[in-house]
């Protein structure tokens, strides 16, 4: 699709994109097929798309037979929509996805059905708050393909001396890897930033706890959590806020075979699950 095209989509419909809502446009087609791959998209597919916009990706969805729960806040890309797609493997939510539970959207599918993916062109400024929903809420997708801001792609993907929280909790709940890195002039109007498309296999609740070592989920992002909220201290200083004794914490950190001295940024999800897990003893 180019410019052209889009316009005449668009334009009888009154839409004019929406800066302060995110509404960069993606032509293409290219990158919806990408992300198509990788979610493995196909006839018994069930995904959940957060902000089609005018529906490059959603055309390509369905295309591949999959049923398609789609989830729009403007009220004229939502009138598009209906018009452009209206059929029984599509449905559609005018509203805010960040709003909406997760067993609802599960419960828009048809009886029976079991699993759900996420593939979206997701708007910039609801990044975080969209994946800490579909890492953390139940029932929790069999994974997420979503093209975000490619700065924060690098930040989730980073390995040990770059980490993040951000980086800890997917890395802990998904299996993340680029799918491919998305220029501005792939966008109308062109963003500020270039994007990037990943794909997040979530881990299965028994894969989890096995990783986990059967250490709670709650109490390992606690740990988490209370040292990214002093990245810049040493763990033994950081972590400080765990209401433990310096004690407990210095032997630890041994059994961890963590220095007290390194910084949260440097450790590896595995080193943070030995932590939790030497902590919870």
């Amino acid at each position: 699709m180019d410019r052209a095209e889009l316009e005449q989509l668009i334009g009888p419909y009154g839409i004019r994109p929406i800066h302060g809502r995110g509404q960069n446009f993606l032509l293409d087609e290219g990158v919806v097929r990408a992300m198509a791959d990788a979610a493995g998209i196909g006839p018994a597919s069930r995904v959940v798309e957060i902000g089609p916009g005018p529906g490059i990706l959603t055309r390509e969805l369905l295309a591949r037979g999959a049923e398609v729960v789609a989830i729009e806040l403007d009220k004229k890309l939502c009138s598009l929509l209906r018009d452009r797609f209206a059929g029984p493997r599509f449905r559609l939510i005018e509203g805010d996805a960040l709003e909406i539970a997760s067993a609802d959207l599960a419960a828009r599918f048809p009886a029976g059905a079991a699993g759900y993916q996420v593939v979206a062109n997701l708007p910039y400024s609801i990044t975080s708050a969209a994946l800490e929903k579909f890492l953390f809420e139940e029932p929790k997708p069999d994974s997420v393909t979503v093209m975000i801001q490619r700065e924060v792609a690098d930040r989730i993907l980073a390995g040990p001396g770059d980490m993040s929280s951000l980086a800890v909790a997917v890395q802990t709940l998904a299996s993340p890897r680029r799918v491919v890195n998305v220029p501005r002039q792939a966008f109308f109007p062109s963003p500020e930033v270039d994007s990037a498309v990943i794909h997040m296999a979530i881990r299965p609740a028994a894969e989890l706890r096995n990783f986990l070592k059967n250490s709670p989920s709650d109490h390992y992002f606690r740990v988490v959590r209370t040292a990214f909220a002093q990245r810049r201290k040493q763990l033994g200083n950081s972590l400080a806020g765990l209401a433990v004794s310096p004690e407990r914490l210095k032997s630890a950190l041994a059994e961890a075979k963590i220095s007290p001295r390194q910084r949260p940024e440097e450790l590896t999800v595995e080193a943070w699950r030995d932590l939790a897990s030497a902590l919870e003893k």
